[in-house]
């Protein structure tokens, strides 16, 4: 009866094989925990690529691609003729943090020094980013409003003399048939006013 207590040898029984194991046993690790710099470059790269998603979103309602390139006319939307229409109300977040980020650094204000003499502020690159930021979750029409009056009250700001806006009143409803007409008898025209000019200041001068 020593196989009852653990002898020193024990024998398989011979109608039974050895069972193996189909897939190994899990084990119990325990996660890993993030070191500040990990957790810091985690929520970064989900930032930028929240960002990503956005200027893809984006591109739809612009007209442009994320590099800035036009999409194909059939894909362009079609904008109002308003006062409104003359300042942007998209902004891609990804755009305004590369701006804001070349801005401050080393290489950006090597530019401000070579342009204009100076060192210049990046808080307006900074102030469209964070308005950016905080807008991204808005309704679509609220923040298209919030950045149209950003870009109106930036305009303002920086207009230093007279403009186009001065003389000129906005078209409020699109321009037909601009380039139809007999270009041929209006160049004609011209030349034939022209010669008469030629002819009066010749008479003039005799």
């Amino acid at each position: 009866m020593g196989w009852l207590w653990g002898s020193s040898h024990k024998e398989v029984p011979k109608d039974i094989s050895p069972t193996i194991p189909t897939e190994p046993a899990k084990q119990n690790t325990p996660s890993k925990t993030l070191t500040p710099d990990e957790q810091a470059d985690l929520e970064f790269n989900q930032i930028l690529a929240d960002l990503r998603a956005e200027d893809a979103s984006l591109s739809k309602g612009t007209g442009l691609t994320p590099d800035g390139n036009p999409l194909p006319k059939s894909q362009t939307p079609s904008s109002p003729i308003s006062p409104e229409s003359l300042y942007q109300d998209t902004m891609s977040c990804r755009n305004a943090f590369d701006y804001a980020f070349f801005c401050q650094s080393f290489g950006g204000q090597f530019v401000n020094v070579y342009r204009y003499g100076e060192l210049r502020s990046c808080s307006d690159h900074w102030d469209n980013l964070w308005l950016c930021m905080k807008t991204r979750t808005w309704p679509d029409d609220l923040r298209r409003r919030e950045i149209r009056d950003h870009n109106r009250k930036k305009s303002i700001k920086y207009k230093t003399g007279p403009s186009s806006e001065d003389v000129w009143d906005v078209r409020l409803d699109p321009a037909k048939e601009s380039f139809k007409g007999d270009f041929a008898a209006m160049w004609q025209e011209m030349k034939a006013e022209d010669e008469a000019a030629k002819r009066q200041a010749e008479q003039a001068v005799s």
